[in-house]
């Protein structure tokens, strides 16, 4: 702060001196200029201009002689020049050995009854004129200088006694009383404004005292007050620790149920499926094995060549007719086979997306027929993907069966729409969405519907934990992500982009069902 002061009061005084001495001088030099070189000039010419023209006509070469050298005793005069109109140069003089420079020239006509019958000019210099005025600007920046030397010197150590030695003073005080020593008091005593910051500082020496012994009291207590809430601490949070344990538990457990469930539900709906194919197939083995029983009685008796081609035709028939049914239901159990297996281990393979989504819908079938609703699906047959299709029919059984649970909620006829579409992204990514023409999803509820727990089917059959099982799968399995778009009274849409090669896992079996 010191230097910076300094530095402003020598530009302060430094400064003003230099424009002000700048202004001076130029007006000094405008004036001298006009007194020495200028005015003369003009005053010389006029002369010239009203001796010249007698001598001129007269052709009395000494009389403008002697009368051109009177004006060349001025020393800036560099030459003059007068010249006849009809004879040329008359008269002639120029300075020797002098500076030609700031040259300054005036020509007059020379009038004779109104003629001109010569001319005459006249050339003054400078040089003279500046050389003096630049002695005279020295002395006079000389004097300044000194003067602004003694200015400075004497503002200086006024500034160094008056306030640097006190704010040093003071700032030693302040350093004793920052490392704690506050007994003694601040010595600065002045009637001034640094007086005042001295008493000032020296009264918060004495609060600072009386703060330190009030600190000290209370650490007397603080340490056993702390020890009393780290206990209480300790105890809170073994009883999170231990309600955490619980709420993991309940989760576990939770999950748990859902994969029963799930799985229920999945045995359900292949035997109600499987149902109508075997239904049929006993159905007409039964009516084989009547027609042969008959058939066998009429052999004892004969048998016609009508007789045995009716025998063998309804034989064909029903074989036909035995054999869709019976190959309807293996493709059926075929198809449980894989889904089955796929969720239980979380098996990674090579499948096509169109058959994964084909034959989970073929699984939940009969879930869909009951509750009277369409599903519809739009995905085009090349794509391929290296990932978990058991985990990913999980995910649209959980998507579909959310839809019929809160999407459909009191409505039949309902669709849902599943389509797929190849995106133009590195990695390949795949686009799976699952809509529905439900009641949509309340605004306030589209942040929080992949929360654990979160549903407003609790109690009625919702646990909470479908969509965030949905959410985990998609994010952490797959390596994909997910979002919902829903409109209320319109449909909701849960869009999924996945990667066509999922992401390496070891083990994931504690999300397959």
């Amino acid at each position: 702060m010191r230097n910076a002061i300094v530095l402003g009061i020598g530009l302060g005084i430094l400064i003003p001196a230099i424009l002000l001495g700048t202004m001076l001088a130029r007006d000094s030099y405008e004036r001298e200029f006009e007194v020495r070189v200028r005015g003369p000039l003009k005053q010389y010419a006029s002369m010239l201009e009203q001796t010249m023209p007698v001598p001129l006509w007269q052709v009395d070469a000494s009389s403008a002689q002697s009368f051109v050298n009177s004006v060349m005793l001025n020393p800036d005069v560099v030459r003059i020049v007068v010249e006849d109109a009809a004879l040329g140069r008359f008269v002639h003089a120029e300075q020797a050995n002098v500076e030609k420079r700031g040259l300054l020239s005036e020509t007059r006509d020379i009038r004779k009854d109104g003629s001109v019958i010569g001319r005459v000019t006249i050339e003054m210099s400078s040089h003279l004129m500046e050389q003096e005025f630049f002695r005279k600007f020295l002395k006079g920046g000389a004097a300044i200088l000194v003067q602004l030397l003694i200015s400075f010197f004497l503002l200086w150590l006024l500034f160094q006694r008056r306030m640097m030695r006190p704010l040093q003073q003071l700032q030693r005080d302040v350093d004793r009383l920052g490392e704690g020593q506050l007994a003694d008091a601040v010595s600065v005593a002045r009637p001034d404004e640094l007086g005042s910051l001295a008493r000032g500082v020296d009264s918060m020496r004495l609060r600072l005292g009386e703060l330190m012994h009030e600190q000290a009291s209370h650490n007397a207590t603080l340490e056993q007050r702390v020890e009393d809430r780290t206990r209480q601490l300790n105890s809170s949070n073994q009883e999170l620790r231990t309600a955490l344990d619980d709420l993991n538990t309940a989760h576990a457990e939770i999950q748990r149920s859902d994969r029963l469930a799930a799985l229920g539900s999945l045995v359900a709906g292949v035997a109600h499926e499987l149902n109508t194919p075997i239904g049929n197939s006993v159905t007409v083995a039964s009516t084989i094995h009547d027609l042969s029983r008959e058939f066998n009685k009429k052999m004892t008796l004969g048998v016609t060549r009508i007789a045995l081609q009716n025998y063998v035709e309804n034989n064909l028939q029903a074989s036909d007719i035995l054999l869709r049914n019976l190959h309807s239901a293996a493709e059926l159990i075929g198809s449980f086979k894989r889904v089955a297996v796929d969720r239980t281990s979380a098996q990674r393979r090579v499948f096509l997306l169109d058959e994964v989504i084909r034959e989970t819908l073929l699984t939940i079938g009969a879930s869909i027929k009951r509750n009277v609703h369409d599903i519809r699906m739009d995905i085009p047959p090349e794509i391929r993907m290296d990932a978990y299709p058991g985990l990913l029919g999980q995910i649209i059984s959980n998507l579909i069966n959310n839809a019929i649970l809160h999407g459909f909620d009191g409505r039949e006829n309902g669709i849902i729409d599943i389509r797929a579409r190849l995106l133009d992204t590195q990695p390949a990514t795949v686009e799976l969405s699952v809509n529905d023409n439900g009641i949509g999803i309340a605004e306030a509820n589209l942040g929080r519907i992949f929360d654990p727990f979160f549903t407003t089917k609790l109690g009625q059959g919702g646990s909470g934990l479908g969509l965030n099982i949905v959410y985990n799968l998609v994010s952490d399995v797959l390596g994909g992500s997910i979002r919902v778009e829903s409109e209320p009274e319109v449909g909701s849409s849960f869009i999924m982009q996945l990667p066509l090669c999922a992401p390496g896992h070891e083990d994931t079996d504690g999300q397959s069902l």
